[in-house]
């Protein structure tokens, strides 16, 4: 006689195994992930002056993201409670960052990059097919 998941020849299907699993479901806090999305673009762009803005802005994003991620992620059906942690941490590094540049730090050490960024995107460019 054929247990729960076995086939009549004593074979278990993949399927029946997964549903006869313990394991929790558990889905991933969409705060938790904009934070982290939001903490690496603003630490990202702290490293250029021009784009101080943009830094300021998706520091604050990820920190108040952060802040309702921390809130999400104590449930035990929710996950990302370390990529809320690390996108949070990197908010806060970012405003950071540009605070230190308006105390008169300079913290845009990526402005020397941009000659060499730029040659690269017209190097990279002329390699596509321009259009008509």
């Amino acid at each position: 006689m054929a247990t729960y998941g076995e086939s009549p020849h004593g074979e278990v299907g993949l399927q029946a195994l997964f549903d006869s699993s313990p394991a929790p479901r558990a889905r991933m806090s969409t705060a938790a992930e904009t934070a982290l999305v939001a903490g690496l673009g603003a630490m990202l762009t702290a490293t250029f002056s021009i784009l101080f803005g943009v830094a300021l802005a998706l520091g604050t994003l990820a920190v108040c993201t952060g802040l309702v991620g921390l809130i999400t992620t104590r449930r035990p059906d929710v996950a990302g409670s370390a990529l809320n942690v690390f996108g949070f941490c990197l908010g806060l590094l970012a405003i950071a960052a540009v605070g230190l540049r308006y105390l008169g730090l300079d913290t845009a050490f990526g402005d020397p990059l941009l000659p060499w960024i730029a040659e690269q995107l017209h190097h990279w460019n002329a390699k596509l097919p321009q259009p008509r």
